[in-house]
């Protein structure tokens, strides 16, 4: 019997151990601080959160001598120097492309009359007619894209309620990009997920709700 209640406490404790990081993750972060460490002739990267229970929680990785943990932080500092670098080469390319879209805008133009972006309206109609929220700056403004007089997709925000955006805005629009102008500034927002699009800075997004 005595064998029986201690494999009982035991596979409790056992349970009560696999909940604890549960409700560790439930918690929000208020404090993450990270430091040096020196033992010996050794160094460590001491990393400590605390939750908003007041729970603390904490890792300590080895970074090795002084020589192994100067060349492991240059390591992984310039890791991710590469990773910004991948991601910036498009943006530093971005003014050719813009050129390039301009380029063909102009020659649909001299074909039909009209900018490309009428065409890819009556194509994308089904797509992006709807309810969207607009987040201009933290702003959220309700509004929806429509299709004005001349056919081309605007965004209407809600007359009930007072903007800093009060006016349609005109859109210029592919599959993976919606484009507007607003105080002589042009936001390019570009799609992250279905019905999401954003500036790159994420200042402005776009999120369309039905």
């Amino acid at each position: 019997l005595n064998k029986e209640l201690l494999t009982l406490k035991i596979n409790k404790m056992r349970y009560l151990f696999l909940f604890l990081p549960i409700f560790s993750f439930a918690q929000d972060v208020v404090k993450d601080t990270v430091y040096i460490q020196k033992q010996g002739n050794i160094y460590y990267i001491i990393q400590q959160t605390t939750l908003s229970d007041s729970t603390v929680t904490g890792s300590k990785q080895i970074l090795g001598d002084s020589a192994t943990a100067i060349q492991s932080l240059v390591t992984d500092a310039e890791r991710q120097s590469n990773t910004l670098a991948i991601h910036a080469k498009p943006l530093i390319t971005k003014g050719k492309t813009v050129q390039r879209i301009n380029y063909y805008n102009n020659l649909h133009q001299q074909i039909s009359g009209k900018p490309v972006y009428f065409t890819t309206a009556q194509r994308d109609t089904a797509k992006f007619i709807g309810d969207w929220k607009l987040n201009f700056n933290g702003e959220i403004i309700d509004g929806v894209i429509e299709l004005n007089n001349n056919k081309r997709l605007i965004f209407n925000p809600d007359n009930g309620k007072v903007y800093t955006i009060s006016t349609n805005l005109l859109l210029a629009t592919f599959t993976n990009q919606i484009s507007f102008t607003f105080n002589s500034v042009k936001y390019d927002l570009y799609k992250y997920a279905d019905g999401k699009f954003s500036t790159v800075d994420g200042e402005v997004k776009l999120i369309k709700t039905q």
